[in-house]
């Protein structure tokens, strides 16, 4: 059987796939995935994608499922029982399945090198469903502004925060490589009219099989990292927020054609 994704918050999955039939090569862990106040024992691949092995069931249930697989196929289990969906089961998840060379120990703890950190900010684009041209403004600010930040506090010279800026750059873009591997980069949000972003993103979507909550999340990242685009060319906020807006009319109306769904 070949890995299949699961990426909906529903406590019954649309998939559910046999432990047995998986490669044991292409799994890196299993995770007790939390879900609407549930636990869905989760099988997360090499590549970060992931696909549910039961239906959701009680955290204790849930633990001893994946234990019991644990045991049979020697993959570790990921339990760091967050409290709620969002972005920082999104960066638990992450960080459970990053590879080593990518964590440093640091005064007796664990955390990511700067490679690391922009490993995770390619995966959280991913996360997000974010097209690769917007991943990429996201990536790229994030880590000006981190870099800028750190060197103004004097937490870092600026030599250092070049150097570190380099490896952000290197882990990042590495991972979109190989994420995004395929994809077109698409318009530039720089130059893009906004009825077209809209309608770009909402198409994305679709061709990820986005759910109406993955699309919203997505949607929401996408014109945060817009905003911050058209601001830094020399938008004034007002204009910037007036493109946001058509931006969002246009791909709602647009998910809602795609999705089969009246448009008033």
């Amino acid at each position: 059987m070949s890995k299949r994704t699961y990426r909906t918050a529903s406590a019954i999955p649309d998939v559910i796939a046999d432990p047995a039939t998986l490669a044991p090569d292409a799994v890196r862990c299993l995770w007790v995935r939390p879900v609407e106040g549930r636990y869905l024992p989760t099988a997360i691949f090499n590549d970060g994608t992931d696909c549910p092995l039961a239906c959701a069931m009680d955290a204790l249930q849930a633990r001893q499922f994946c234990q019991r697989i644990s045991a049979v196929h020697d993959w570790p289990v990921m339990d760091h029982r967050p409290k709620d969906i969002g972005p920082e089961v999104v960066a638990e998840k992450i960080w459970a399945t990053m590879p080593p060379e990518y964590k440093a120990q640091i005064d007796g703890e664990t955390r990511v090198n700067m490679e690391g950190a922009g490993y995770m900010m390619a995966d959280m684009c991913r996360e997000y469903r974010l097209p690769l041209g917007v991943a990429i403004h996201r990536i790229t600010e994030r880590i000006g502004t981190f870099i800028h930040d750190m060197v103004s506090q004097g937490a870092m010279s600026e030599q250092d925060g070049k150097e570190n800026a380099r490896l952000a750059a290197k882990g990042a873009f590495s991972r979109l490589d190989e994420i995004y591997a395929g994809e077109d980069r698409g318009p530039d949000l720089a130059t893009v009219m906004p009825h077209r972003l809209g309608v770009m993103l909402a198409d994305y979507h679709q061709s990820k099989n986005s759910s109406d909550d993955q699309f919203q999340h997505g949607l929401t990242a996408a014109l945060t990292i817009a905003m911050t685009v058209w601001t830094g060319k020399g938008e004034s906020e007002p204009v910037a927020k007036a493109r946001a807006d058509v931006t969002m009319d246009a791909a709602i109306r647009h998910w809602f054609r795609l999705t089969g769904r009246a448009v008033g």
